[in-house]
């Protein structure tokens, strides 16, 4: 009996695993037990571009599971924020249950370093997937169908595993046996075309898709984002930093002088010279050859009168 208990606590604490009615995700909706805050810049695409030539997504008479290296299976754009991947890692980082579960989900041991590898995306057709999401302190895991136009952030081998909607974790889609509601369908949705992706064979380093602003294809690097959009080739070159370090200044220049003011290069000025080695007072021939005296003329030019208060030989000019 207590090892029957036991196996039973045990159980109870994994994400459950009980067949459920197959979930409907809109791109507007926040989805079920959200693990985050919204993720989602206040203006997002949810046009899905239809793409070149060549970036035609299969049928369903050649299959609809697809490899997550195709060309053209997502859209994407270096140049438009599309999920914050910061403030995911900050939000399951403040508890510590919340970012162990998650990282429980997919199977990671930093959960920093493993977001930062994953490349956010938007889906151009309704994709199966197996959601989960967080209520008790646990994961609790669900068959949904995300509908095209939703943003996620896809791994290496262009599988998606996060739905940037809440920050719910994402894995491979298992059978489910009980159909979605017909109620809570979009227009355009078709339970026979929904696309299966499948981890590619080997590693990506770029994943080639339809850009979302110019329609055509683009090759975004895997973990890229906006912030490293100068790393795209094409790119000019980022300038180098300011030299604010102080002038040195001249050894002559006083800050106290009143040409210390002036350009140097503009004080064309000669210096002046000593008082010793002044020029000596030339009279002009045609004038009176005294020097001019401080009273302005004609004064200079009027005798003064005698004064009567000092002796007859004292004159006062």
């Amino acid at each position: 009996m207590v090892a029957c208990a036991v196996l039973v606590a045990a159980c109870s604490n994994g994400p459950e695993t009980q067949p459920r009615p197959l979930a409907l995700d809109r791109v507007i909706s926040d989805g079920r037990l959200p693990w985050t805050d919204r993720l989602l810049p206040p203006q997002i695409p949810t046009v899905v571009p239809p793409g070149p030539p060549g970036a035609d997504l299969p049928s369903a008479d050649a299959g609809l599971s697809v490899s997550g290296d195709r060309v053209g299976l997502y859209g994407g754009s270096l140049d438009r924020v599309l999920c914050d991947r910061e403030r995911l890692v900050a939000d399951l980082e403040s508890d510590p249950i919340k970012v162990e579960a998650w990282s429980g989900v997919l199977d990671v041991d930093d959960v920093r370093s493993y977001v930062r590898t994953l490349t956010p995306v938007l889906l151009r057709a309704d994709t199966r997937v197996t959601n989960h999401g967080y209520s008790g302190q646990r994961a609790t895991s669900f068959q949904a169908v995300l509908e095209a136009g939703t943003i996620v952030l896809i791994d290496d081998h262009g599988t998606p595993r996060v739905r940037c909607a809440r920050g719910s974790p994402l894995s491979d889609p298992r059978a489910s046996s009980e159909p979605a509601a017909t109620e809570d369908a979009w227009p355009g949705y078709d339970a026979e075309r929904l696309l299966l992706v499948q981890p590619a064979q080997q590693p990506m380093t770029q994943v080639t898709v339809v850009d979302l602003m110019t329609g055509g294809l683009a090759a975004v690097p895997i973990g890229a984002g906006p912030q490293q959009a100068a790393d795209r080739p094409g790119a000019p070159p980022p300038m180098p930093p300011l030299d604010r370090r102080p002038r040195r200044l001249r050894p002559w220049h006083n800050s106290s002088h009143s040409r210390s003011r002036r350009h140097p290069s503009r004080d064309r000025r000669p210096p002046r010279r000593p008082s010793h080695h002044r020029r000596p007072h030339r009279p002009h021939p045609r004038r009176n050859h005294r020097r001019p005296r401080r009273f302005p003329w004609p004064h200079h030019h009027r005798r003064r009168r005698r004064s009567r208060s000092r002796s007859p030989g004292c004159r006062r000019w």
